[in-house]
């Protein structure tokens, strides 16, 4: 009996590390050829199996675009950073630290961020990635509005503008002043 659970825990951990493998290969196939760009063959290739074996573990392309932008984007970070205990830090730091985390992921992910900005055909996962961070971010805003920390405010269009914002400047090379960006939020003091 024994010898059969080690097995299947050996197994098992061969399926984890070859879908890992899977999502390393297409990251790189992708962030050179662009998603629309790649072919299933040419995912498979770059992984070493054959296309069989890929769509063992991802039923379509789009299935793999959308499992590299889940699990390795940046919502895992993002839920952390906005469920987390958060004290007696204020908006503005939770919002700066939470932003620069943001500009940070993107900033050391180069190939998926060109994965981000080159898909077409997997759009309406990328759009429900983005609508959950965005949602994410404006429900924090929404209760921050609420404990008087911020004032009243368009909660998902700034939500949308704060990502939208940081992940273009950080596209075209032009790193955002966080601080300053936060900043729009709050009123005049004084």
């Amino acid at each position: 009996m024994k010898d059969w659970v080690a097995m299947v825990r050996t197994r098992r951990e061969q399926a984890e590390w070859r879908r890992e493998q899977l999502l390393d290969a297409a990251l790189k196939v992708f962030a050179d050829k662009g998603v629309d760009g790649a072919s299933v063959k040419d995912l498979a290739e770059a992984a070493g199996v054959t296309p069989g074996l890929l769509y063992r573990y991802f039923d379509s392309k789009e299935a793999l675009v959308q499992a590299l932008l889940a699990e390795r984007g940046f919502l895992p970070r993002l839920r952390e950073l906005l469920t987390a205990d958060h004290g007696s830090r204020t908006a503005r730091q939770v919002l700066a630290e939470l932003l620069a985390a943001f500009d940070g992921l993107l900033a050391d992910n180069a190939d998926l961020m060109a994965v981000f900005f080159s898909t077409t055909r997997a759009r309406p996962a990328l759009a429900e990635l983005m609508a959950e961070g965005q949602r994410l971010v404006g429900d924090f805003l929404a209760t921050r509005v609420a404990a008087g920390e911020l004032r009243p405010h368009d909660v998902a269009t700034a939500a949308k503008t704060l990502l939208a914002t940081v992940a273009v400047n950080r596209r075209m090379g032009a790193p955002v002043d966080i601080d300053r960006l936060v900043e729009l939020l709050f009123p005049e003091e004084g």
